[in-house]
């Protein structure tokens, strides 16, 4: 094992009880999902019914490592630095060596508890969603490879293995957007995706070039030990910084490379919690916190983020608050969220950044999969003005979703409550007030959108197609299940790890992780006071939670079961509030025209330029070295003629040769 795993000491790990074991079982964090992904693929077509036997019980095993691996870390085996080894030299070439290695910290930790247990369930739920689905055996092969390239992301301890991670990621979510591959409209947002974020990749992969011709190594801790000592120019550590962001705004779907997130919901509904709500989209904000000691350093790229964190937040949400796909609702509100993280990344609210990170990936996971039971019981409809009156035909996922709803919203004492009420309030503090009163706003608009949502679905006079209202059924164990195991995060795992304020579990495991950067930062802030200012900012969010909530129940009525009151629905209301606001209506349900806006600019302009391009390539380039080499095939046929092979000719050809110069010379030389 020597020869594989390094000791502890060969690898700079600085506790010696992590030993050959822990390395060992972090390195199965990775294997094991890929192994099953290559037995799924080459004997999932045999299992018929059954393709998730292998994948699905990888996933678990996968989830248990996971347990003892956060347990340890988080725990302090590893110490401040982390659990840090090396598992091969990946590329000997000269200066330029990269290894093949894990790092495992509080920053890691903390991703993994999100990854791996939304991985797993999501794996057990699709058993029952993907059950008639004749391919499956395919879904579940690109299940496990993308949580082998989601792993392999968040253990990577170098920039070039992050970014080949990273681009495994791109992969798998381009094949599972595309899983329903005869469906055009999948077909197209796959390429979508795909195109998108390798706009995003672009960048990144020129900022780790960048790095390595500054510091001369791609190691996390090496390049943020040598960047403050290299002397850079300041505009040097920015190019850097804002490089390394255009490939996280590409992976977390930010403004401007935002419009892929939606079109990406023609997946399968457990693509969407896995890749689109609870992990994938996380990478980027990852990325921007692992590197949190470069943006450290440059005030503009930490406004840069900042501004299109917050920018992108109310965008997507004003977007949401007219969508009637249920799914497409949930996608903007994804966007919505992480923009909230970049924000809180921007101002330097590391803390509340990955804290939300965490709850978020709970309940947008909940949210997700129970619009995937919603789909699952009428009948593949996503549309919600064909719903209505769910609740009490499928109460558990009702429940879960109204959980989840709750959480998102920001209500006490629910997940989402304690990271967004920090996002917030530190913003506030930080002074970037701007920011605050847009979170606000934002905050606004979640509840009235989300509660919008559970009005359309489940309360309120049914819509539902009359052939389908009498199948509708609560969906199978598999499927419940993990909405019940999801909710319980989304109600307690806030005051868990959050509580108290700025002293939480989760500050206690990020804390040596942010510690450079905060020092660079020096930001100093007052202690938390429920009586103070945080008191007023707490107060202020919840107090616009709340206004959100009552504005969706006067709008699309509840029906409240402890009351025993059905509240119809105010579609007079609004229908006249549509029309006093169609201006803004138009431009939100339209998605304020940035798709038609990418296909004038990128689809037909482009499409036009590429074709003139095209035409003056062939005619022109093509054609001026094509009749170079028809004008060169013609002479030479030509001349071939005189070719005869007697000598009488050649001498005739001789004698003329010879009157023409004599005849020439005399021409031509003066008297």
């Amino acid at each position: 094992m020597s020869g594989f795993l390094l000791t502890a000491a060969e690898t700079e790990t600085p506790v010696a009880a992590a030993g050959a074991t822990d390395m060992l079982l972090v390195t199965l964090l990775v294997a094991l999902p890929l192994a099953g992904f290559a037995l799924t693929a080459l004997l999932g077509r045999r299992l018929y019914t059954k393709a998730w036997v292998i994948a699905v019980p990888v996933m678990i095993v996968t989830w248990l490592i996971g347990l003892y691996v956060i347990a340890q870390a988080l725990g302090g085996a590893y110490g401040e630095e982390g659990l840090h080894f090396t598992l091969y030299r990946w590329i000997p070439a000269g200066d330029f060596t990269v290894d093949a290695g894990f790092l495992v910290d509080g920053l890691t930790a903390a991703l993994l508890i999100v990854v791996t247990t939304v991985g797993m369930l999501v794996h057990v739920y699709s058993i029952g969603y993907m059950a008639h689905e004749p391919g499956r055996w395919r879904f579940f092969a690109y299940l496990n490879l993308f949580m082998f390239s989601m792993l392999l992301l968040v253990l990577a301890d170098n920039f070039l293995v992050l970014f080949a991670a990273w681009e495994l990621v791109g992969l798998c979510s381009y094949l599972l957007i595309g899983y329903w591959y005869k469906r055009r409209s999948a077909a197209l947002a796959a390429k979508k995706a795909f195109i998108v974020n390798r706009v995003g990749d672009v960048g990144f992969g020129l900022g780790i070039m960048a790095i390595w011709t500054t510091v001369g190594t791609l190691n996390f801790h090496e390049v943020f030990e040598a960047l403050p000592e290299a002397g850079l120019e300041p505009w040097m550590i920015t190019g850097i910084a804002l490089l390394l962001f255009a490939g996280a705004v590409g992976k977390s779907a930010q403004f401007p490379l935002h419009v892929w997130l939606p079109d990406a919901m023609e997946g399968p509904t457990p693509v969407s919690a896995l890749i689109h709500a609870a992990t994938m989209v996380n990478a980027g904000v990852y990325l921007v916190a692992r590197t949190s000691p470069i943006f450290a350093q440059s005030p503009f790229a930490m406004l840069v983020v900042a501004s299109i964190g917050i920018f992108t937040a109310i965008l997507a949400a004003s977007i949401a608050m007219t969508q009637t796909d249920i799914k497409r609702v949930l996608a903007y509100s994804t966007l919505s969220q992480l923009g909230y993280m970049f924000a809180a990344l921007g101002v330097g609210a590391y803390f509340a950044a990955i804290f939300h990170l965490m709850t978020h990936g709970f309940f947008k996971g909940l949210l997700f999969l129970g619009s995937g039971s919603v789909i699952h019981a009428v009948h593949e409809e996503q549309d919600m003005n064909r719903m209505g009156g769910l609740w009490r035909k499928i109460p558990i996922t009702h429940i879960t979703m109204l959980i989840g709803s709750i959480a998102i919203s920001g209500i006490p004492f629910f997940a989402g409550f304690f990271s967004k009420d920090e996002i917030l309030g530190e913003s506030f503090k930080l002074g970037f007030g701007w920011v605050w009163f847009i979170g606000v706003v934002v905050a606004v608009m979640t509840a009235f959108y989300m509660f919008r949502l559970m009005g359309k679905t489940f309360y309120g006079p049914s819509h539902v197609d009359p052939h389908v209202a009498d199948k509708i059924h609560e969906s199978p164990p598999t499927m419940t299940i993990p909405l019940i195991l999801l909710a319980i995060p989304s109600m307690f795992l806030g005051v868990a790890i959050g509580w108290p304020p700025e002293g939480g579990l989760i500050h206690q495991w990020l804390g040596p992780v942010f510690h450079e950067a905060e020092e660079l930062l020096g930001h100093e802030l007052e202690p938390y006071a429920i009586f103070g200012i945080d008191g007023f900012l707490l107060g202020a969010s919840v107090a616009v939670a709340i206004v959100g909530m009552v504005m969706a129940w006067r709008y699309f009525g509840f029906r409240v079961p402890l009351l025993g009151a059905e509240v119809q629905p105010r579609a007079r209301r609004v229908e006249v509030l549509t029309e006093r606001f169609r201006g803004w209506y138009d431009a939100s349900f339209h998605k304020w025209w940035f798709d038609d806006l990418n296909h004038l600019l990128f689809v037909r302009i482009g499409g036009a330029v590429a074709a003139a391009l095209w035409w003056f390539d062939v005619n022109i380039v093509d054609g001026a070295v094509n009749g170079v080499a028809r004008l060169t095939q013609g002479t030479g046929r030509e001349i071939r003629q005189i070719q005869t092979g007697r000598v009488q000719n050649y001498a005739l050809g001789i004698a003329i040769g010879l009157l023409v110069v004599a005849v020439s010379y005399l021409v031509v030389t003066p008297r």
